[in-house]
């Protein structure tokens, strides 16, 4: 056997979702397997060749169940630890890790939780938990959004009054836009807090801006309005033409100003790339 078939085979042993006397039970040849297995870990009067990787299988699942418990940090919390537990095992059970780097590993909870059978319990106990989790991957993806300068208000000053109609808005790669029918800030303050989770959850729709700036993953909740205003800027748009839309929402002798006010805290917040002034 070659280093990269050993090296392979005692991994799937230690990943097997239910443990590895029943990955060897059901291989597809029994006494070859047990065999295989006595020839790549050794036994002594101490400790078999199964207990000895099972050792490894355990310490793989808690190093899973640990990254998981960081990056869905309010979760666990509002669960309860042996729910949150119950909840990892299950999930690992049918979305064991496919990539070399854990980061990735708890991607694919939040859909989990939305709809797969083995989820129910959670569903039902925490109606929210599933939005809950897409708001805290969406908090983990932003933080390693690469970097990029931001525009600032120093460089729009410097601006022509006759060029600024024209000035390119676009949304920075590290600032996201997502809508919940649950309180999902309200819920990771409470679960980040140690505080008891808001009552009457789920009068929705919750309009959220996540994104990064100084190395900290910041968001806050919108209003309607900016929420669609941000919607245009994602989908790339000029500051007179975001002017002419805010016209149809609102008074259009308000208009002007509105917008002007939406982008002074855009640029505070760091949500524009520089870029936009070279386009």
């Amino acid at each position: 056997m070659s280093l990269r078939e050993t090296q392979t085979t005692i991994a799937d042993w230690i990943r097997a979702p239910e443990g590895i006397a029943k990955a060897l039970a059901e291989d597809s040849s029994p006494d070859l397997a047990k065999a295989k297995l006595a020839t790549l870990i050794r036994s002594d009067e101490t400790l078999e060749a199964r207990a000895r990787l099972e050792i490894y299988a355990n310490a793989y699942f808690y190093r899973l169940l640990g990254v998981l418990s960081e990056d869905y940090e309010a979760l666990r919390n509002l669960v309860g630890e042996e729910h949150f537990h119950d909840l990892v095992t299950s999930y690992l059970l049918v979305e064991p890790s496919r990539h070399p780097s854990l980061r990735y590993a708890g991607a694919r909870l939040p859909g989990f939780i939305a709809s797969h059978a083995a989820a129910e319990g959670i569903r039902e106990r925490a109606p929210w938990a599933a939005e809950l989790a897409s708001f805290e991957w969406t908090r983990v993806d932003v933080f390693d959004i690469e970097d990029g300068e931001v525009l600032v208000r120093d460089a729009l000053a410097a601006l022509a009054p006759e060029a600024f109609g024209a000035l390119t808005l676009r949304l920075a790669p590290w600032a996201v836009l997502r809508s919940f029918e649950h309180p999902v800030d309200d819920l990771w303050r409470a679960g980040t807090r140690d505080e008891e989770p808001p009552i009457g959850v789920g009068d929705g729709p919750v309009h959220m801006l996540v994104w990064r700036r100084a190395e900290r993953v910041r968001h806050r909740r919108l209003e309607a309005l900016e929420s669609l205003a941000l919607r245009r800027v994602e989908e790339q748009t000029t500051f007179a033409a975001l002017c002419e839309w805010a016209a149809t929402q609102v008074d259009e002798n308000e208009a002007p100003a509105l917008a002007a006010g939406w982008l002074e805290r855009w640029l505070a917040d760091g949500l524009l790339p520089a870029s936009a002034l070279s386009s």
